[in-house]
């Protein structure tokens, strides 16, 4: 009937509205406990994405039925302290002290053209793969390294084609607290879709 009808979309209504208060309120925690400590929650945020991201790239994509807890420490720990605490540094404080505070696109384009140029093919990776290649693939710093200079084209185009239009929106419209956990989730997305893709191939 139509009263039922009424009925179901008022609940759904109600709902709607109770989970995005609940949005709202852990969005707005996050927000708080990340201005307070914001080393920690970035530390935290990226360690626990690195687990979720290498979990799915083995359980999902690799089909593996036992996990490699050698290889999500791994990655757990470098999400942490680089994507985490450095980027945090580097992000939050380090660019606003280069660039300044404004979020404006102008100079959002100047912050994205600089990472894109120098920190990320001069940084970023080549501290990803000395990092990897001493803990995990058991070719040391060296190896890992060099193997960087046979993939840098490959890996910087595809971060770029992701990154470039993230990192503008972490710089005009992100909030300051909730950047490195944006960047987190944007990481995690981009992470697993690399994986489907890495494995196919």
């Amino acid at each position: 009937t139509a009263a039922t009808s009424h009925s179901h979309t008022c609940d759904f209504a109600q709902l709607q509205l109770q989970r995005e208060t609940m949005a709202s309120r852990a969005l707005a925690a996050y927000a708080e406990l990340s201005t307070k400590r914001p080393y920690a929650v970035a530390f935290g945020s990226c360690a626990v994405k690195g687990v979720i991201a290498d979990t799915i790239s083995q359980r999902i994509v690799e089909g593996k039925t036992e996990q490699n807890w050698k290889r999500t420490a791994v990655f757990a720990f470098y999400g942490g302290w680089y994507c985490g605490w450095f980027q945090h540094a580097l992000y939050n404080v380090g660019y606003a002290r280069l660039f300044g505070l404004d979020t404006s696109l102008k100079n959002a384009v100047r912050k994205v053209a600089f990472d894109s140029a120098v920190h990320v093919p001069l940084v970023c990776f080549p501290v990803y793969y000395a990092y990897k290649g001493a803990l995990y693939d058991g070719i040391g710093m060296r190896g890992g390294l060099e193997r960087y200079t046979h993939e840098w084209q490959m890996i910087c185009s595809n971060y770029y084609m992701v990154w470039v239009p993230a990192n503008l929106l972490v710089f005009t419209i992100v909030p300051v607290p909730l950047r490195i956990g944006f960047i987190a989730c944007t990481s995690l997305g981009w992470l697993t879709v690399s994986s489907f893709l890495t494995h196919r191939h």
